[in-house]
């Protein structure tokens, strides 16, 4: 039996079975029009971006999983690639959040966009409840010194 050369079967290139599937999802998926416009990742404040992250799988997966919220956060933080790939990263998180991905990524991806205008690197609408949050803390504020200054 003679040898038929030092490589035999077939290359990746002929068998469809090993076909790069992440490309085939990024074509047949839509995306919402957000998606298109990049963020640069050493323009954001993650600090304040991550307790969000943690609040919303809580909110979407039911219970604190802390794997899917540091790969997400991995996914972010990534030095070697400061403009992450929102559709990418939407077909890398579907296996965690499922059905939910969807949702997760455009609001995710909304408050990238807002933080990334920020002086600060913190979304416009954090700041925003932030300040209607010590606006409520003040008038409560008001209403115990009242009911003191009514008990003297």
């Amino acid at each position: 039996m003679a040898d038929a050369g030092f490589f035999k079967g077939t290359s990746t290139d002929q068998d469809h079975s090993f076909s790069d599937k992440e490309t085939k999802l990024l074509k047949t998926m839509e995306f919402p029009s957000c998606f298109d416009k990049k963020v640069d990742m050493r323009k954001v404040n993650l600090q304040v971006i991550r307790p969000w992250i943690m609040n919303r799988v809580i909110e979407l997966v039911g219970f604190e999983d802390e794997v899917v919220v540091e790969y997400a956060m991995g996914l972010l933080e990534d030095e070697s690639n400061p403009t992450p790939d929102p559709k990418k990263m939407q077909i890398n998180l579907t296996g965690f959040l499922t059905a939910s991905t969807p949702t997760f990524m455009t609001a995710i991806w909304t408050l990238l966009l807002e933080a990334q205008d920020s002086p600060a690197g913190i979304p416009r609408s954090f700041v925003e409840e932030k300040k209607a949050e010590m606006r409520n803390a003040n008038k409560g504020d008001e209403k115990v010194l009242e009911e003191r200054e009514g008990d003297d």
